[in-house]
Protein backbone atom coordinates (compact mmCIF):
# COMPACT_ATOMS: atom_id res chain seq x y z
CA UNK A 1 0.00 0.00 0.00
CA UNK A 2 2.81 2.43 0.87
CA UNK A 3 4.51 1.68 -2.46
CA UNK A 4 1.29 2.43 -4.32
CA UNK A 5 0.88 5.75 -2.52
CA UNK A 6 4.52 6.66 -3.25
CA UNK A 7 4.04 5.77 -6.92
CA UNK A 8 0.98 8.00 -7.36
CA UNK A 9 2.61 10.84 -5.40
CA UNK A 10 5.59 10.72 -7.77
CA UNK A 11 3.30 10.79 -10.80
CA UNK A 12 1.45 13.79 -9.36
CA UNK A 13 4.65 15.73 -8.71
CA UNK A 14 5.99 15.03 -12.20
CA UNK A 15 2.70 16.15 -13.75
CA UNK A 16 2.76 19.36 -11.72
CA UNK A 17 6.34 20.00 -12.82
CA UNK A 18 5.55 19.60 -16.52
CA UNK A 19 2.47 21.80 -16.21
CA UNK A 20 4.50 24.81 -15.12
CA UNK A 21 4.08 27.66 -17.63
CA UNK A 22 6.69 27.70 -20.40
CA UNK A 23 7.23 31.44 -20.00
CA UNK A 24 8.29 31.07 -16.38
CA UNK A 25 11.95 31.03 -17.45
CA UNK A 26 13.23 34.26 -18.98
CA UNK A 27 16.42 36.24 -19.20
CA UNK A 28 17.15 39.63 -17.70
CA UNK A 29 20.23 40.51 -19.77
CA UNK A 30 20.48 40.60 -23.59
CA UNK A 31 22.98 38.19 -25.14
CA UNK A 32 26.48 39.26 -26.09
CA UNK A 33 26.87 39.86 -29.82
CA UNK A 34 29.66 40.09 -32.35
CA UNK A 35 27.66 42.65 -34.33
CA UNK A 36 28.68 46.20 -33.43
CA UNK A 37 25.13 47.53 -33.56
CA UNK A 38 21.68 45.98 -33.30
CA UNK A 39 18.06 46.65 -32.48
CA UNK A 40 14.99 44.49 -31.88
CA UNK A 41 11.63 46.20 -32.47
CA UNK A 42 8.02 45.14 -32.04
CA UNK A 43 6.66 45.70 -35.57
CA UNK A 44 3.09 46.38 -34.45
CA UNK A 45 3.95 49.23 -32.07
CA UNK A 46 7.47 50.32 -33.06
CA UNK A 47 8.52 49.66 -29.48
CA UNK A 48 12.25 49.01 -29.02
CA UNK A 49 12.89 45.97 -26.84
CA UNK A 50 16.69 45.81 -26.83
CA UNK A 51 19.46 47.68 -28.65
CA UNK A 52 23.17 48.27 -28.83
CA UNK A 53 24.66 51.32 -30.54
CA UNK A 54 21.40 51.68 -32.46
CA UNK A 55 22.11 55.34 -33.37
CA UNK A 56 25.72 54.71 -34.43
CA UNK A 57 26.26 55.42 -38.12
CA UNK A 58 27.12 52.31 -40.11
CA UNK A 59 27.38 51.34 -43.77
CA UNK A 60 24.26 49.33 -44.66
CA UNK A 61 25.37 47.40 -47.79
CA UNK A 62 22.44 45.65 -49.52
CA UNK A 63 19.85 46.12 -46.78
CA UNK A 64 19.63 49.50 -48.55
CA UNK A 65 17.44 47.67 -51.06
CA UNK A 66 14.57 47.62 -48.56
CA UNK A 67 14.18 51.36 -49.14
CA UNK A 68 14.44 50.85 -52.92
CA UNK A 69 11.72 48.18 -52.75
CA UNK A 70 9.26 50.21 -50.69
CA UNK A 71 9.57 53.23 -53.01
CA UNK A 72 8.94 50.95 -56.00
CA UNK A 73 5.80 49.51 -54.40
CA UNK A 74 4.52 52.97 -53.52
CA UNK A 75 5.06 54.47 -56.98
CA UNK A 76 4.43 51.81 -59.62
CA UNK A 77 2.45 48.70 -60.49
CA UNK A 78 4.23 45.35 -60.35
CA UNK A 79 3.22 44.57 -63.93
CA UNK A 80 4.70 47.81 -65.29
CA UNK A 81 7.64 47.25 -67.64
CA UNK A 82 11.01 48.98 -67.95
CA UNK A 83 13.71 48.94 -70.62
CA UNK A 84 17.15 48.66 -69.06
CA UNK A 85 19.66 51.40 -69.94
CA UNK A 86 23.41 51.32 -70.40
CA UNK A 87 23.80 53.36 -67.19
CA UNK A 88 21.76 50.90 -65.15
CA UNK A 89 23.62 47.82 -66.40
CA UNK A 90 27.18 49.17 -66.53
CA UNK A 91 27.51 51.59 -63.60
CA UNK A 92 27.80 48.91 -60.89
CA UNK A 93 31.20 47.75 -59.69
CA UNK A 94 32.88 44.90 -61.54
CA UNK A 95 32.31 41.64 -59.67
CA UNK A 96 29.36 42.90 -57.65
CA UNK A 97 26.14 40.88 -57.52
CA UNK A 98 23.94 41.02 -60.64
CA UNK A 99 21.59 38.88 -62.80
CA UNK A 100 23.10 39.82 -66.18
CA UNK A 101 20.45 42.30 -67.23
CA UNK A 102 21.49 43.92 -70.52
CA UNK A 103 20.91 47.27 -72.21
CA UNK A 104 17.56 47.27 -74.00
CA UNK A 105 16.17 44.31 -72.05
CA UNK A 106 12.49 44.79 -71.16
CA UNK A 107 11.50 43.48 -67.74
CA UNK A 108 8.60 43.96 -65.34
CA UNK A 109 8.88 45.61 -61.96
CA UNK A 110 7.88 42.29 -60.40
CA UNK A 111 10.91 40.55 -61.98
CA UNK A 112 13.23 43.37 -60.94
CA UNK A 113 11.92 43.11 -57.37
CA UNK A 114 12.55 39.37 -57.14
CA UNK A 115 16.03 39.77 -58.63
CA UNK A 116 16.87 42.57 -56.20
CA UNK A 117 15.39 41.09 -53.01
CA UNK A 118 16.34 37.41 -53.45
CA UNK A 119 19.74 37.52 -55.16
CA UNK A 120 20.52 41.14 -54.21
CA UNK A 121 21.09 42.08 -57.86
CA UNK A 122 22.56 45.58 -58.14
CA UNK A 123 21.63 45.94 -61.82
CA UNK A 124 18.00 45.25 -60.86
CA UNK A 125 18.18 47.94 -58.17
CA UNK A 126 19.46 50.42 -60.76
CA UNK A 127 16.65 49.44 -63.12
CA UNK A 128 14.05 50.07 -60.40
CA UNK A 129 15.65 53.44 -59.61
CA UNK A 130 15.41 54.58 -63.23
CA UNK A 131 11.90 53.20 -63.58
CA UNK A 132 10.61 55.07 -60.52
CA UNK A 133 12.76 58.20 -60.44
CA UNK A 134 13.52 58.70 -64.14
CA UNK A 135 17.22 58.80 -63.30
CA UNK A 136 19.27 57.17 -60.57
CA UNK A 137 20.21 60.52 -58.91
CA UNK A 138 16.54 61.58 -58.88
CA UNK A 139 15.61 58.29 -57.24
CA UNK A 140 18.33 58.74 -54.60
CA UNK A 141 16.73 62.10 -53.75
CA UNK A 142 13.44 60.24 -53.27
CA UNK A 143 15.20 57.79 -50.94
CA UNK A 144 16.52 60.57 -48.72
CA UNK A 145 13.17 62.37 -48.68
CA UNK A 146 11.41 59.17 -47.63
CA UNK A 147 14.00 58.50 -44.92
CA UNK A 148 13.35 61.94 -43.44
CA UNK A 149 9.59 61.38 -43.67
CA UNK A 150 9.92 58.13 -41.69
CA UNK A 151 11.83 59.88 -38.89
CA UNK A 152 15.36 58.73 -39.79
CA UNK A 153 17.94 61.05 -38.27
CA UNK A 154 21.25 59.31 -39.06
CA UNK A 155 20.73 58.27 -42.67
CA UNK A 156 21.96 59.47 -46.05
CA UNK A 157 21.69 57.39 -49.21
CA UNK A 158 23.96 57.81 -52.24
CA UNK A 159 22.74 54.92 -54.41
CA UNK A 160 19.82 52.45 -54.65
CA UNK A 161 21.82 49.25 -54.04
CA UNK A 162 24.17 49.83 -51.09
CA UNK A 163 27.62 49.47 -52.66
CA UNK A 164 30.26 51.27 -50.61
CA UNK A 165 30.18 55.07 -50.67
CA UNK A 166 31.34 57.30 -47.83
CA UNK A 167 28.13 59.34 -48.17
CA UNK A 168 25.94 56.23 -47.98
CA UNK A 169 25.22 55.38 -44.35
CA UNK A 170 22.45 54.71 -41.86
CA UNK A 171 21.86 53.39 -38.33
CA UNK A 172 20.29 50.24 -36.93
CA UNK A 173 17.42 52.32 -35.56
CA UNK A 174 16.78 54.05 -38.89
CA UNK A 175 16.86 50.74 -40.75
CA UNK A 176 14.30 49.35 -38.32
CA UNK A 177 12.02 52.34 -39.02
CA UNK A 178 12.41 51.81 -42.78
CA UNK A 179 11.78 48.07 -42.56
CA UNK A 180 8.80 48.50 -40.22
CA UNK A 181 7.19 50.82 -42.75
CA UNK A 182 8.00 48.51 -45.67
CA UNK A 183 6.30 45.62 -43.85
CA UNK A 184 3.08 47.65 -43.77
CA UNK A 185 2.91 47.74 -47.58
CA UNK A 186 0.61 45.07 -49.07
CA UNK A 187 3.10 43.34 -51.45
CA UNK A 188 6.40 43.79 -49.62
CA UNK A 189 6.28 40.55 -47.62
CA UNK A 190 5.97 38.52 -50.83
CA UNK A 191 9.48 39.57 -51.85
CA UNK A 192 10.89 39.79 -48.32
CA UNK A 193 9.94 36.21 -47.41
CA UNK A 194 10.19 34.38 -50.75
CA UNK A 195 12.90 31.71 -50.94
CA UNK A 196 13.05 31.20 -54.74
CA UNK A 197 11.69 32.52 -58.03
CA UNK A 198 11.97 31.67 -61.73
CA UNK A 199 12.22 34.60 -64.15
CA UNK A 200 10.73 34.06 -67.60
CA UNK A 201 12.72 34.61 -70.82
CA UNK A 202 12.87 38.20 -72.10
CA UNK A 203 13.50 39.94 -75.40
CA UNK A 204 17.25 39.71 -74.68
CA UNK A 205 17.50 36.44 -72.73
CA UNK A 206 15.94 33.28 -74.23
CA UNK A 207 16.47 31.19 -71.11
CA UNK A 208 14.84 31.27 -67.71
CA UNK A 209 16.76 32.72 -64.78
CA UNK A 210 16.56 31.19 -61.30
CA UNK A 211 16.75 33.23 -58.13
CA UNK A 212 17.29 31.90 -54.59
CA UNK A 213 17.18 33.81 -51.33
CA UNK A 214 20.55 34.45 -49.74
CA UNK A 215 19.11 34.61 -46.22
CA UNK A 216 19.86 31.22 -44.65
CA UNK A 217 17.47 31.66 -41.72
CA UNK A 218 14.51 31.45 -44.13
CA UNK A 219 15.09 27.95 -45.55
CA UNK A 220 16.60 24.61 -44.59
CA UNK A 221 20.23 25.30 -43.68
CA UNK A 222 22.64 25.27 -40.76
CA UNK A 223 21.09 28.56 -39.61
CA UNK A 224 17.38 27.91 -40.15
CA UNK A 225 15.17 29.80 -37.70
CA UNK A 226 11.68 28.33 -37.63
CA UNK A 227 9.94 31.56 -36.64
CA UNK A 228 11.60 33.69 -39.35
CA UNK A 229 9.21 34.99 -42.01
CA UNK A 230 11.40 37.33 -44.05
CA UNK A 231 14.75 39.04 -44.33
CA UNK A 232 17.45 40.78 -46.35
CA UNK A 233 21.24 40.49 -46.07
CA UNK A 234 24.10 42.77 -47.00
CA UNK A 235 27.87 42.72 -47.26
CA UNK A 236 30.58 45.05 -48.52
CA UNK A 237 34.20 45.48 -47.41
CA UNK A 238 33.29 48.63 -45.44
CA UNK A 239 29.91 47.58 -44.11
CA UNK A 240 30.94 44.02 -43.16
CA UNK A 241 27.88 41.80 -42.68
CA UNK A 242 24.42 43.30 -42.14
CA UNK A 243 20.99 41.70 -41.83
CA UNK A 244 17.36 42.65 -41.38
CA UNK A 245 15.12 39.78 -40.28
CA UNK A 246 11.50 39.41 -39.19
CA UNK A 247 10.14 36.58 -37.02
CA UNK A 248 6.76 35.81 -35.49
CA UNK A 249 5.92 33.68 -32.45
CA UNK A 250 2.75 33.41 -30.35
CA UNK A 251 1.17 36.45 -31.96
CA UNK A 252 4.22 38.69 -31.47
CA UNK A 253 6.16 39.85 -34.55
CA UNK A 254 9.67 41.18 -34.01
CA UNK A 255 12.10 42.90 -36.35
CA UNK A 256 15.86 42.53 -35.80
CA UNK A 257 18.60 44.59 -37.45
CA UNK A 258 22.26 43.66 -36.97
CA UNK A 259 25.09 45.70 -38.49
CA UNK A 260 28.86 45.58 -38.78
CA UNK A 261 29.36 41.89 -38.07
CA UNK A 262 32.84 40.73 -39.01
CA UNK A 263 32.03 37.02 -39.51
CA UNK A 264 29.36 35.80 -41.95
CA UNK A 265 27.86 33.21 -39.60
CA UNK A 266 27.71 35.60 -36.64
CA UNK A 267 24.97 37.73 -38.16
CA UNK A 268 22.73 34.63 -38.03
CA UNK A 269 23.83 33.60 -34.54
CA UNK A 270 23.38 37.14 -33.18
CA UNK A 271 19.94 37.47 -34.79
CA UNK A 272 18.76 34.09 -33.47
CA UNK A 273 20.06 34.81 -29.95
CA UNK A 274 18.36 38.22 -29.87
CA UNK A 275 15.08 36.77 -31.14
CA UNK A 276 15.15 33.95 -28.57
CA UNK A 277 15.87 36.37 -25.74
CA UNK A 278 13.08 38.77 -26.71
CA UNK A 279 10.45 36.12 -27.44
CA UNK A 280 11.19 34.39 -24.12
CA UNK A 281 11.58 37.50 -21.99
CA UNK A 282 8.90 39.90 -23.21
CA UNK A 283 5.13 39.73 -23.17
CA UNK A 284 2.37 41.75 -24.78
CA UNK A 285 -0.11 43.45 -22.44
CA UNK A 286 -3.42 44.59 -23.90
CA UNK A 287 -5.30 47.55 -22.44
CA UNK A 288 -8.91 47.35 -23.62
CA UNK A 289 -10.91 50.40 -24.66
CA UNK A 290 -13.15 49.86 -21.64
CA UNK A 291 -10.17 50.10 -19.26
CA UNK A 292 -9.02 53.43 -20.75
CA UNK A 293 -10.39 56.87 -19.96
CA UNK A 294 -12.62 59.04 -22.14
CA UNK A 295 -13.14 62.80 -21.90
CA UNK A 296 -15.72 65.47 -22.72
CA UNK A 297 -14.36 68.99 -23.08
CA UNK A 298 -16.23 72.23 -23.92
CA UNK A 299 -16.38 73.43 -27.52
CA UNK A 300 -15.78 77.21 -27.53
CA UNK A 301 -16.39 79.85 -30.17
CA UNK A 302 -14.06 82.74 -30.93
CA UNK A 303 -15.31 84.67 -27.88
CA UNK A 304 -14.70 81.71 -25.56
CA UNK A 305 -18.41 80.98 -25.24
CA UNK A 306 -19.33 77.31 -25.00
CA UNK A 307 -21.32 76.18 -28.05
CA UNK A 308 -21.08 72.41 -27.59
CA UNK A 309 -18.89 69.55 -26.40
CA UNK A 310 -16.07 67.44 -27.84
CA UNK A 311 -15.71 63.72 -27.05
CA UNK A 312 -12.17 62.35 -26.77
CA UNK A 313 -11.61 58.61 -26.46
CA UNK A 314 -9.27 55.75 -27.46
CA UNK A 315 -10.17 54.34 -30.87
CA UNK A 316 -8.79 50.85 -30.24
CA UNK A 317 -7.27 48.73 -27.54
CA UNK A 318 -3.64 49.54 -26.73
CA UNK A 319 -0.87 46.94 -27.04
CA UNK A 320 2.22 47.38 -24.89
CA UNK A 321 5.21 45.02 -24.93
CA UNK A 322 7.02 44.79 -21.58
CA UNK A 323 9.59 42.54 -19.98
CA UNK A 324 8.08 39.66 -18.00
CA UNK A 325 9.46 41.28 -14.85
CA UNK A 326 6.52 43.68 -15.11
CA UNK A 327 2.76 43.41 -15.45
CA UNK A 328 -0.25 45.65 -15.98
CA UNK A 329 -0.04 47.08 -12.46
CA UNK A 330 3.41 48.48 -13.28
CA UNK A 331 2.05 50.64 -16.11
CA UNK A 332 1.40 54.36 -15.65
CA UNK A 333 -1.09 56.06 -17.99
CA UNK A 334 -0.77 59.77 -18.73
CA UNK A 335 -3.40 61.59 -20.81
CA UNK A 336 -2.56 64.76 -22.73
CA UNK A 337 -5.99 66.32 -23.28
CA UNK A 338 -6.70 70.08 -23.63
CA UNK A 339 -9.09 71.85 -21.27
CA UNK A 340 -11.22 73.09 -24.18
CA UNK A 341 -11.52 72.94 -27.96
CA UNK A 342 -12.00 76.10 -30.01
CA UNK A 343 -13.93 75.97 -33.26
CA UNK A 344 -11.67 75.24 -36.23
CA UNK A 345 -8.46 74.38 -34.37
CA UNK A 346 -6.51 71.13 -34.63
CA UNK A 347 -5.72 69.23 -31.45
CA UNK A 348 -3.65 66.11 -30.82
CA UNK A 349 -4.89 64.37 -27.66
CA UNK A 350 -2.64 61.47 -26.68
CA UNK A 351 -2.16 58.70 -24.16
CA UNK A 352 1.38 57.93 -22.99
CA UNK A 353 2.15 54.59 -21.33
CA UNK A 354 5.26 54.32 -19.16
CA UNK A 355 6.50 52.12 -16.35
CA UNK A 356 5.86 53.49 -12.88
CA UNK A 357 8.81 55.15 -11.21
CA UNK A 358 8.86 52.62 -8.39
CA UNK A 359 8.99 49.63 -10.73
CA UNK A 360 12.79 49.58 -10.87
CA UNK A 361 12.57 49.18 -14.63
CA UNK A 362 15.54 47.70 -16.46
CA UNK A 363 13.88 48.41 -19.79
CA UNK A 364 12.62 51.97 -20.41
CA UNK A 365 9.08 52.15 -21.74
CA UNK A 366 7.43 55.21 -23.23
CA UNK A 367 4.76 54.60 -25.87
CA UNK A 368 2.43 57.37 -27.04
CA UNK A 369 -0.90 56.64 -28.71
CA UNK A 370 -3.23 59.08 -30.46
CA UNK A 371 -6.74 59.54 -29.11
CA UNK A 372 -9.75 60.11 -31.35
CA UNK A 373 -11.92 63.17 -30.95
CA UNK A 374 -15.41 63.82 -32.30
CA UNK A 375 -16.62 67.35 -32.81
CA UNK A 376 -18.80 69.38 -35.12
CA UNK A 377 -17.08 72.33 -36.74
CA UNK A 378 -19.60 75.17 -36.56
CA UNK A 379 -19.39 77.89 -39.20
CA UNK A 380 -19.92 81.57 -38.39
CA UNK A 381 -23.58 81.44 -39.41
CA UNK A 382 -24.27 78.57 -37.02
CA UNK A 383 -22.44 80.32 -34.18
CA UNK A 384 -24.42 83.53 -34.87
CA UNK A 385 -27.65 81.54 -34.69
CA UNK A 386 -26.53 80.10 -31.35
CA UNK A 387 -25.86 83.57 -30.05
CA UNK A 388 -29.34 84.80 -31.12
CA UNK A 389 -30.86 81.99 -29.14
CA UNK A 390 -29.07 83.14 -26.02
CA UNK A 391 -31.40 85.13 -23.68
CA UNK A 392 -30.97 88.91 -23.56
CA UNK A 393 -29.11 89.87 -20.33
CA UNK A 394 -31.83 92.51 -19.45
CA UNK A 395 -34.59 89.97 -19.60
CA UNK A 396 -32.49 87.61 -17.60
CA UNK A 397 -32.17 90.19 -14.84
CA UNK A 398 -35.86 91.07 -15.12
CA UNK A 399 -37.03 87.48 -14.83
CA UNK A 400 -34.65 86.82 -11.96
CA UNK A 401 -36.01 89.91 -10.13
CA UNK A 402 -39.58 88.85 -10.90
CA UNK A 403 -38.80 85.40 -9.57
CA UNK A 404 -37.46 86.82 -6.35
CA UNK A 405 -40.52 89.10 -6.05
CA UNK A 406 -42.90 86.20 -6.53
CA UNK A 407 -40.93 84.19 -4.04
CA UNK A 408 -41.20 87.12 -1.58
CA UNK A 409 -44.96 87.38 -2.11
CA UNK A 410 -45.31 83.66 -1.62
CA UNK A 411 -43.34 83.92 1.59
CA UNK A 412 -45.49 86.84 2.77
CA UNK A 413 -48.69 84.94 1.95
CA UNK A 414 -47.39 81.95 3.86
CA UNK A 415 -46.56 84.17 6.83
CA UNK A 416 -50.05 85.71 6.78
CA UNK A 417 -51.58 82.27 6.60
CA UNK A 418 -49.56 81.15 9.62
CA UNK A 419 -50.60 84.30 11.55
CA UNK A 420 -54.24 83.61 10.73
CA UNK A 421 -53.89 80.02 11.84
CA UNK A 422 -52.29 81.11 15.09
CA UNK A 423 -55.02 83.72 15.73
CA UNK A 424 -57.68 81.14 14.94
CA UNK A 425 -56.04 78.68 17.32
CA UNK A 426 -55.80 81.30 20.11
CA UNK A 427 -59.46 82.33 19.72
CA UNK A 428 -60.56 78.72 19.74
CA UNK A 429 -58.57 78.08 22.91
CA UNK A 430 -60.16 81.09 24.60
CA UNK A 431 -63.67 79.93 23.69
CA UNK A 432 -62.97 76.50 25.12
CA UNK A 433 -61.71 77.97 28.38
CA UNK A 434 -64.79 80.20 28.71
CA UNK A 435 -67.06 77.22 28.01
CA UNK A 436 -65.36 75.19 30.72
CA UNK A 437 -65.85 78.00 33.25
CA UNK A 438 -69.59 78.22 32.41
CA UNK A 439 -70.00 74.51 32.83
CA UNK A 440 -68.37 74.55 36.27
CA UNK A 441 -70.80 77.34 37.49
CA UNK A 442 -73.84 75.40 36.23
CA UNK A 443 -72.94 72.22 38.17
CA UNK A 444 -72.23 73.88 41.52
Amino acid sequence: MKKLIAFWLTIFLLAALFCLPAGAAYGTSPPETVSEAYIVMDTSTGQILVEKNMDQKEYPASITKIMTALLALENADLDDTHEMTYEATHSIESGSTHVALTEGEVVTLRELMYAMMLTSANDAANGIAEMIGGTIPAFVDMMNEKAAELGCTGTHFANPHGLDNENHYTTAHDMALIAQYALSLPDFREFFGRDKYTMSPTNKQPKERYFWSQHEMLYDSDYTYGSATGGKLGWTPNAKHTAVTVAERDGMELLCVVMNSTVASEKYKDTAALFDYCFDSFQKIILTKQSLQGFQIPLLDGDDRQVGEVRIYPDNEVDVTVHRLYDKIDLALSYNVPDAYRVGEEISPTLTVTLKKNSGAMYPLSRTYSLIYEREDYDEETILAMRVKEPNPFWGIFFRALGWALLGLLGLALLLFLVMVIIRFVNLSRRRRRQKRRNRRLYR
